[in-house]
């Protein structure tokens, strides 16, 4: 067996591939040492400044279309650039010898802490997909040598696979797909606030309608919506009865103008209201403005971001501009 001093100053030991038996030593200069990891006895560290300057694979994609087909994202999590000229990224294809391993075009520069995003599925003779049910993929610097692997899970539309925080190694299913800008792990919301109508009369109280944005329904038992009264903890939130189930892209409509202790009438010269969750977590809020007897106020189209008075009425619709 032999004993290995790592000067860190000098070196970077970045990753050890059990599963090749590999101990990969990345030096400054931009080459990589391999060890057969069975021919280790000790490893001795020295030094207190690493040298931190690596091309990981940070974030996969299996889920592509037509318009964008499967991706890799490859971060640099140093503090100066990477030429990835001549660095190859493959599946078991590649890996097998069956095909040729994809190649990073000449020039390809990948910028301090930075991203770049190579798409995988091409029709040349090195482009493979990614398995929607999970597979293994490989990364290979200029010299030939494996640098990053990786087994990805099988991953649902929307999803992607990545690094959290970028360049880490903690891989985890990423629920907002941030292609060639930074990992995150939020979980985007699909119940949103969708039209409010403030000019309630006493056959039809004022209302807010609740729109879903997924292709699943979603039970929203327990939420709460209020105005200020419930904001300030004046008075108490009005929670969503049990049994409270907004369809896949569906509309549910809440009378908040009722005789109870959460009741709530929403001003017709302008009114705030928040949105909870189950867990009491915030997850939406909107101001609305004066509305006419004829106008309610919502988001056209639909769960997007754009709120405007409509002027014509849709309880529990489609939302319409005339």
């Amino acid at each position: 067996m032999k004993k290995i001093n790592l000067t860190l100053f000098a070196i970077v030991l970045m990753a050890a591939s059990l599963a090749a038996q590999n101990l990969y030593i990345h030096k400054t200069d931009g080459t990589v040492v391999t060890v057969p990891m069975n021919t280790i006895d000790s490893i001795t560290f020295s030094g207190s400044t690493p040298v931190d300057n690596y091309a990981w694979m940070n974030e996969i994609y299996s889920r592509g279309t037509a318009e964008d087909p499967d991706w890799i994202e490859v971060y640099n999590n140093g503090s100066t650039d990477i030429d990835l000229s001549g660095y190859k990224i493959y599946d078991s294809g590649g890996q097998s010898g069956s095909k040729p391993k994809k190649e990073f075009p000449s020039g390809t520069i990948l910028p301090a802490s930075g991203f770049f995003v190579i798409v995988t599925d091409t029709e040349d003779e090195s482009g493979f997909g990614l398995s929607g049910g999970g597979e293994t993929v490989w990364m290979e610097n200029a010299t030939g040598t494996i640098i990053d692997s990786i087994a990805f899970p099988g991953l649902e539309e929307g999803q992607s696979y990545g690094r959290y925080p970028d360049g880490t190694a903690n891989w985890q299913i990423l629920y907002t797909v941030t292609k060639g800008a930074a990992n995150s792990n939020l979980i985007p919301v699909s119940i949103k606030l969708n039209e409010l109508y403030s000019r309630g009369i006493t056959e039809d109280p004022d209302w807010v309608e609740i729109y879903n944005t997924s292709s699943a329904e979603i039970d929203i038992s327990g939420y709460k919506i209020y105005d200020p009264g419930g904001q300030a903890g004046t008075k108490p939130k009005k929670e969503f009865p049990a049994g409270s189930v907004v369809p896949a892209m569906g509309w549910l409509v809440i009378v908040v103008d009722t005789d109870d202790e959460a009741g709530f009438g929403l001003s017709s010269g302008g009114d705030e209201v928040w949105l909870e969750n189950a867990e009491g977590t915030v997850i939406d809020y909107v101001a609305i403005p004066a509305m006419e007897t004829t106008q309610s106020y919502g988001r056209l189209p639909d769960g997007t971001d754009n709120w405007q008075l409509l002027n014509t009425i849709t309880k529990g619709t489609a939302n319409q501009a005339k």
